[in-house]
């Protein structure tokens, strides 16, 4: 908490919001005009300040220190050794929020910012992430309508009585409000209007368009409802932060969190997906064509189908209302993912071989051609279904779902994707239609290898998946390291000091 408040203040809200949540220390000048010391709020116990005792007193309460301790600590260099151990900091001028966000990021803080006002931009600025709060205009009531339409009549008709002059006396003789008082009056509206027109006249173009601007942006600042938008004006917290909530809640903070994490995951199981198909293809497309092994136009159509549906609804996943206390990994290049791209191939390429092998025993004498074009066999076919079911496994396997986006039950549309998947090869393996095999170009399977294939196909769809979750429990997504850095910042200050 960064506020200008108090520091007692500030410390008794944060305890009510559990931002502390241990007995609170406020660094404070000692009684004594020597030094500065930690006071508890009801001033019990008092500790001696020193810069290299703060991290261990930090694990026992929760530090708050003032602005003027901040001044303090720039003079003495012990920023980078102090900061990062407090939770509350009071007192604080704009200039020293902007000097906190930074002292967090040289030791290695990710830092999330959200201010409401003029004095929070520079910290909205320096902070990785930006959130401007803005009080929307509530729209007025119907009372309240009714009530400004009637003062708004009054108003009119209080401005026409005005212009009408009133009966004058002179010398004791009342004029003829019927006859001179009003021709005069008609005669002063007549030079108004006039005088109004020949001023519209001569308006410039220039302010006509500042007219026109001003009009069209009395439209914008209304919703559809009739809710006034939030006013939005040069100096706002909006002008220096990435993100802007329409209301003066910080729960947007972790809408923001839950957002990137959902986005991080998508595009993490994303790259997986595709490592794993493009491994799988290069195998198909160089090593398994030299032996003669194809497929046929409509069968690469209808597994270009399943792949683009997949891919499209993957994305429907959205991220959980709530937010976990697990965190996923930062990036791409990381041990997880290197292992597990790994070992899935391995279970993929064995397989494939595998089936592909028990294929052509069955056809020992049929010789195929490299460079012959495609003609129904049965190892294209038995290719062609391997493939087919390697395809639904690497989607199913490297979906990433709880705990941080809904899990696959959950995000229909993909689920209904799979299970089409899954009963298409179902219904090409047992040869249940033989029409819709014969358009395939897909060829009888033999009983035998029929059963080997849906029981290797169910074996590597569980090593699969119980490799993924058994390397996901192994390595864990971890709180980025900052000590370590803050340990080398304070180390290159002391030697800038030097």
């Amino acid at each position: 908490m960064i506020t200008g408040d108090q520091a007692l203040t500030a410390c008794h809200v944060a305890s009510k919001v559990h931002i502390i949540s241990k007995t609170a220390l406020i660094l404070c000048p000692s009684k004594n005009g020597d030094g500065y010391e930690w006071v508890l709020p009801d001033e019990t116990e008092m500790i001696d300040y020193s810069e290299n005792d703060v991290e261990a007193l930090s694990e026992t309460h929760d530090l708050c220190i003032a602005g003027d301790c901040i001044e303090m600590l720039q003079q003495s260099s012990a920023l980078l050794k102090v900061i990062p151990y407090v939770k509350v900091f009071a007192r604080v001028a704009p200039e020293q929020k902007e000097l906190i966000m930074t002292t967090f990021k040289t030791v290695g803080r990710i830092t999330l910012m959200c201010g409401d006002g003029t004095n929070d931009v520079g910290a909205l600025k320096q902070a990785n992430v930006g959130t401007a709060l803005l009080n929307a205009i509530p729209p007025p009531t119907r009372s309240e309508k009714n009530s400004s339409e009637t003062l708004s009549k009054d108003e009119s008709t209080k401005s026409t009585k005005s212009k009408i002059p009133k009966p004058t006396i002179e010398s004791g003789k009342a004029s003829n409000v019927n006859g001179d008082g009003l021709s005069k009056s008609r005669a002063i509206a007549r030079s108004e209007s006039a005088s109004n027109s020949a001023a519209n006249r001569h308006l410039t173009a220039k302010e006509m368009q500042q007219q026109k601007l001003k009009k069209l942006m009395d439209e914008l600042n209304e919703d559809g409802d009739g809710r006034s938008a939030p006013i939005v004006k040069l100096g706002d917290a909006s002008m220096a932060s990435p993100f802007t909530a329409k209301h003066a809640s910080v729960a947007p903070t972790t809408d923001i969190i839950r957002q990137g994490r959902s986005t991080l995951v998508t595009t993490l199981q994303m790259f997986k997906i595709l490592g794993l198909n493009c491994l799988a293809t290069a195998y198909v497309l160089s090593v398994m064509y030299l032996d003669g092994v194809k497929l046929g136009d409509i069968q690469a159509t209808i597994s270009g189908v399943f792949t683009a549906s997949f891919f499209l609804f993957i994305s429907h996943a959205r991220p959980l209302p709530t937010l976990s206390a697990e965190r996923p990994h930062p990036n791409v290049f990381c041990s997880y993912v290197f292992l597990s791209l790994l070992g899935q191939f391995s279970l993929h390429l064995l397989f494939l071989i595998s089936s592909v092998k028990e294929a052509q025993k069955y056809m020992p004498d049929e010789c195929i051609e490299p460079d012959s074009g495609f003609h129904p066999n049965l190892v294209n076919t038995v290719s062609y279904m391997v493939n087919m079911m390697i395809q639904v496994a690497t989607f199913a396997v490297n979906y990433m779902g709880h705990p941080f986006n809904q899990s696959i039950t959950e995000n229909k549309p993909f689920l209904y994707a799979l299970l089409a998947a899954v009963g298409f090869f179902t219904v090409i393996t047992s040869d249940l239609f033989r029409d819709l095999n014969d358009w395939l170009k897909l060829v009888p399977l033999p009983k035998g290898l029929r059963d080997k294939l849906l029981i290797w196909a169910f074996l590597m769809f569980l090593m699969c998946y119980m490799w993924e979750r058994l390397l996901r429990w192994a390595f864990p997504g971890r709180i980025p390291s900052w000590k370590r850095r803050q340990k080398l910042a304070v180390a290159n200050l002391e030697k800038k000091r030097v």
